[in-house]
């Protein structure tokens, strides 16, 4: 029997930058998925729980020029497990995006919702 889905917002496969910075350090890495409501990427080391972070992102839908500014984000780490196997970035992570601008939700919004079903 299969799970229950429990998250609100769909799951999109990306590969975007994703730069996060945390207790004075900074991790530059890939966007593995993301939804409305955060992202999941592998980090080199662990994050932990709850912990708050600033995410900066670029999203590749910026109308002008076709520029891509980078949206600031504040989230909090709701998973951080380690993968075997995986050497430079053994940590599969998630943030849940807590603090989001309404400018900065309506672009991920937008970009979302152009993400094929």
């Amino acid at each position: 029997m299969r799970a229950a889905e429990r998250r609100k917002h769909a799951r999109f496969q990306v590969e975007l930058p994703l730069r996060l910075t945390f207790k004075d350090k900074t991790v530059e890495t890939m966007i593995l998925d993301m939804s409305s409501s955060g992202v999941r990427f592998h980090a080199p080391e662990p994050l932990p729980l709850l912990n708050r972070v600033q995410i900066a992102l670029e999203l590749p839908d910026y109308p002008q020029a076709g520029k891509s500014l980078p949206l600031s984000i504040t989230g909090v780490v709701v998973r951080c497990a380690e993968v075997k196997g995986k050497q430079k970035f053994p940590y599969e992570t998630a943030i849940f995006f807590e603090d989001i601008s309404p400018s900065a939700r309506a672009r991920l919004a937008r970009f979302m919702s152009a993400r094929p079903a």
